[in-house]
């Protein structure tokens, strides 16, 4: 299926790794422009070394902290001017660090809220006037079904998550008339670095295998494996294409049928 995202522009946060550098390689390979921004030098150099090898001249890459008003904007003006616009933003930079009521800090919630909350919402800021100039723009904010099950042990995530829900719908009726679509994907056990850190951690601390560890993960949904980024990469580039036109202001689930409401 063509996706319509040849001579398109995109930036992708959080791209040096996992779902976000499955993301970039997938709309790179459909013909899109990528710019990424990460925190790591080393993986962002990685990252932009391995797309580049597919796409010479269609990779942009720098060191950017979304929490940073000032580098989010140095970052997307960087892209303007190396690409001449920008036509998607894929959210998808964040953190996740686990506490319970009893053990979360203040200063735990602070940091997930400028990481997502207010990070998604500085981009998307950044790279409005663009879009509104070209007159057609797709944001897909990456969310973690934190925001639908909020695990007792994962409240910082829990209330970040779900405030990232209500901005997106709020910023997809917004920017609806202005043929700009907002919408959300919500992974949940993929096969990324932080699980795989996160196993090896349950795997230490509990004395079990690699599958039992993991098994942990995966007995929460029907298929019974973990998902891969390039199942998420594959969701994220069909809301960004012009496939996806009548689609607007809704999240969308990638997680082996983990989420278990029938609505919502």
């Amino acid at each position: 299926m063509d996706l319509g995202l040849e001579g398109k522009i995109a930036i992708v946060t959080g791209g040096s790794m996992g779902i976000g550098r499955a993301i970039a390689r997938l709309l790179v390979a459909e013909g899109a422009s990528v710019a990424i921004c990460g925190r790591g030098q080393d993986r962002l150099d990685s990252a932009i070394d391995q797309l580049n090898s597919k796409a010479p001249g269609r990779i942009f890459g720098m060191i950017a902290d979304v929490s940073n008003g000032k580098a989010v904007r140095h970052f997307v003006n960087s892209t303007h001017e190396r690409f001449g616009g920008i036509h998607i933003l894929v959210n998808n930079a964040g953190t996740h660090e686990r506490g319970t009521i009893d053990d979360m800090k203040a200063e735990d919630l602070d940091y997930h809220l400028h990481e997502k909350v207010f990070g998604f919402l500085a981009m998307i800021r950044a790279v409005l006037p663009a879009m509104r100039k070209h007159g057609d723009g797709r944001i897909v904010n990456v969310i973690g079904q934190s925001a639908r099950h909020p695990h007792p042990d994962r409240l910082p995530s829990g209330i970040t998550n779900a405030g990232l829900m209500a901005m997106t719908k709020s910023i997809a009726d917004t920017l609806a008339r202005e043929n700009i679509r907002t919408n959300a994907v919500c992974p949940q056990y993929i096969e990324t670095e932080l699980v795989e850190t996160i196993i090896a951690k349950e795997m230490r601390e509990r004395g079990v295998d690699r599958d039992t560890a993991v098994a942990g993960f995966t007995r929460a949904n029907v298929l019974g494996r973990l998902g891969k980024p390039e199942e998420v990469a594959a969701l994220v580039a069909f809301l960004a294409s012009d496939r996806a036109k009548f689609i607007c202001g809704t999240a969308v689930s990638v997680d082996g049928g983990y989420h278990r409401y029938v609505f919502g």
